[in-house]
């Protein structure tokens, strides 16, 4: 999976939960389950920020064989970020197309 869909979920899991949060405005009867919920949210956010936040430098730039765009590629399988053609790592270290 692309850094840039856990950085999306990242984004999605933060913004959930502050926006949980936020609706005890509206139910304060529900604040302290709420504010729970939401917090859980912000944290799984945060982990996963700190997770995949530090990979992007160390990921390799490749020209897709499909569209031609430079994409940044995460592991072994992974797909371009424009196209999303499925890309496979091959034994010499370059990507190739790759249909599972």
């Amino acid at each position: 999976m692309n850094a840039n869909k856990w950085r999306n979920w990242a984004l999605v899991f933060m913004f959930g939960g502050f926006f949980t949060m936020y609706a005890g405005v509206y139910h304060r009867a529900w604040i302290p389950y709420l504010l729970a919920v939401g917090t859980a949210g912000v944290l799984a956010g945060i982990l996963i920020y700190f997770r995949f936040g530090p990979v992007n430098p160390a990921l390799r730039n490749v020209q897709c064989p499909r569209c031609g765009k430079v994409t940044r590629l995460t592991g072994a399988v992974d797909a371009c970020s424009h196209c999303r053609q499925p890309l496979r790592r091959n034994i010499h270290g370059e990507y190739e197309p790759y249909v599972p």
